[in-house]
């Protein structure tokens, strides 16, 4: 139509050449690899975690909390206890989500996990693509797509998802902002920096290549002022919520028998300089990780190979930023690996612009593409499959147990349960109680005191200590009658 109107900017936006066939394929394989099993319980790795945020999302959707006080089904002080860790985004989306559609809460929480896993992998593309072209964008965002940890927590009842869908939006709206000079994205910048500390006070890492960026690239000091002030006024409602969440934990305070976990605990488990530090094992275990479960060995050597690209020195401030908090907290980075979903972003876009420089300087074919491309999804997999879609063996009769006291109980009794040291027996029973292990000290005197409390029943899955005669159980647990008082 030789005559026709060009298309507006908005309308030549949505046209293939902005959004090529490879990116669609890259958010497709995203939602089909963490869509595996969707529907599983969670059970397994990290149930505490995940079990933690199911009954966060529960209590806020049923009207038992608020949003200042994230409750968990544990009781403490004689009544639900507080979870002053974090304000959890993400958890109360879902509350939200389960709250108006129905359905089972778990797959919510897993199907907001993989929306915020598509959008990531889409920032991401977007993101390189504008700095770096089309083949380190590809590269960045599969590497985004088929990293264990991004498998794993992807389609978890977590925070971690979100963690870095917030990451890169901030850094994708200034980008963009910088570039254009729109208002509109220095809002987006700021409100997507303020969900970030707020699910995750250590992001503050974030501001440090966040100023340089903005010192950088700014067209103009007022800009350049201007900007900054957004990102500092997108520190306030963290600033409020962590010293209210450090106010209702105070020792000794009102509230403190309420509390279940604060971020005054952790900061005095983790505050630095950690032991951990001084370890060998520590960075030995840092390598492992790397190679193995957050980039696989194929991403990281395709991580080493984007050094040799100039280009990585733009991100010469983030990087070490990334570095400053996996050595603020060792001991978490070291234990629990979901922490490595913070530095995934960086470390994402190093293996894009690895995998340009490849495609640059050796001009691999299709079948060695293809070659690489089965071993980095292959890789993935064996990372990946066993901690995502397997429930152990030992948590199986998790389900059924909860079925058969939930039977047993009103809605409003508390209960005892008896599974590891985890709440994710409590969260299933949908009931408010407590939390026991089998080997627990002065046991006896525990018990009784539950059963003062109000608790008729305990339900054991697993081995247990020896208990009254069983009124109940099935395949790996057991409900035992407590006496009563």
């Amino acid at each position: 139509m030789p005559n026709a109107e060009p298309l507006p900017q908005s309308s030549r936006f949505l046209q293939a050449r902005h959004f090529p066939t490879a990116f669609w394929a890259l958010l497709a394989l995203t939602a089909a690899v963490r869509l595996i099993a969707v529907t599983r319980p969670l059970l397994g790795n990290f149930a505490t975690k995940n079990v933690v945020y199911a009954m966060i999302a529960r209590n806020l959707a049923e009207g038992r909390a608020s949003l200042w006080y994230p409750m968990l089904d544990v009781l403490a002080g004689g009544e639900r206890s507080w979870h002053m860790l974090e304000f959890p985004v993400s958890a109360y989306l879902t509350a939200g989500l389960w709250h108006v559609l129905g359905g089972s809460l778990d797959v919510w929480g897993r199907a907001t996990a993989v929306a915020f896993s598509v959008a990531s992998v889409a920032l991401i593309f977007l993101l390189v693509r504008r700095r770096h072209g089309q083949t380190a964008a590809v590269g960045a965002a599969l590497a985004l797509a088929l990293a264990p940890v991004s498998v794993i927590y992807g389609q978890s009842f977590m925070l971690e998802a979100s963690l870095v869908f917030f990451t890169l939006g901030t850094f994708y709206a200034l980008d963009r902002r910088l570039t254009s000079g729109h208002f509109g994205w220095l809002v987006a910048a700021g409100i997507c920096l303020a969900l970030l500390l707020l699910t995750k006070i250590y992001m503050l890492v974030v501001l440090l290549p966040l100023t340089v960026t903005v010192l950088r690239r700014s067209r103009s000091i007022m800009g350049s002022l201007l900007t900054l002030l957004v990102i500092g006024l997108a520190t306030i409602p963290a600033a409020f919520w962590y010293a209210h969440a450090l106010r209702t934990a105070v020792p000794d305070g009102p509230f403190s028998e309420r509390v279940f976990y604060s971020v005054r605990d952790s900061a005095e488990v983790h505050a630095p300089p950690h032991p951990r530090l001084g370890s060998a094992d520590f960075y030995r275990q840092v390598l492992d990780d790397l190679t193995g479960v957050v980039l696989t060995p194929v991403g990281f050597m395709l991580a080493l190979a984007g050094f040799s690209d100039r280009r990585w020195r733009q991100y010469v401030a983030w990087l070490p930023a990334m570095l400053i908090l996996v050595l603020a907290l060792p001991l978490k980075f070291y234990e629990m690996n979901y922490y490595w979903m913070a530095v995934l972003p960086p470390l994402c876009i190093l293996v894009g612009l690895g995998w340009q420089a490849i495609q640059r300087r050796l001009q691999p074919g299709r079948t060695a593409t293809a070659v690489l491309l089965v071993a980095a999804v292959v890789l993935s997999f064996r990372y990946a499959c066993k901690p995502a879609f397997v429930t152990p063996e030992e948590d199986r009769g998790v389900v059924a147990a909860a079925r058969a006291l939930r039977e047993l109980t009103d809605a409003n009794e508390p209960v005892v349960t008896m599974h590891g040291t985890a709440p994710d027996l409590l969260y299933y029973c949908d009931r408010r109680g407590w939390v026991v292990a089998a080997d627990a000290r002065d046991l006896d005197s525990l018990l009784a005191d539950y059963r003062r409390r109000g608790a008729r029943y305990v339900v054991v899955v697993g081995k247990g200590p020896p208990l009254p005669e069983p009124v109940g159980g099935g395949e790996n647990f057991r409900i035992h009658r407590l006496p009563g008082p």
